[in-house]
């Protein structure tokens, strides 16, 4: 789990991975590999939350190192 937790561009690897996936469920999204509706919706939204959840975290892990 520290290897999610090494920081990498001022970002943790899990905030990459996230915004990742995130920009691959756009990319189906606009390619009608799978349809827009509620639930890609949620879970684009879900996944906007974790987001930016993992970079507060990278923010006042870099604010502590100092």
């Amino acid at each position: 789990m520290k290897l999610f937790g090494k920081l990498f561009a001022s970002q943790s690897i899990l905030s990459w991975i996230l915004q990742i996936i995130f920009m691959g469920l756009a990319w189906k999204v606009a390619d009608h590999t799978i349809p827009n509706n509620l639930v890609t919706i949620i879970g684009g939204s879900v996944l906007m939350l974790l987001i930016y959840v993992s970079l507060a975290h990278d923010s006042r892990q870099r604010i502590s190192d100092k």
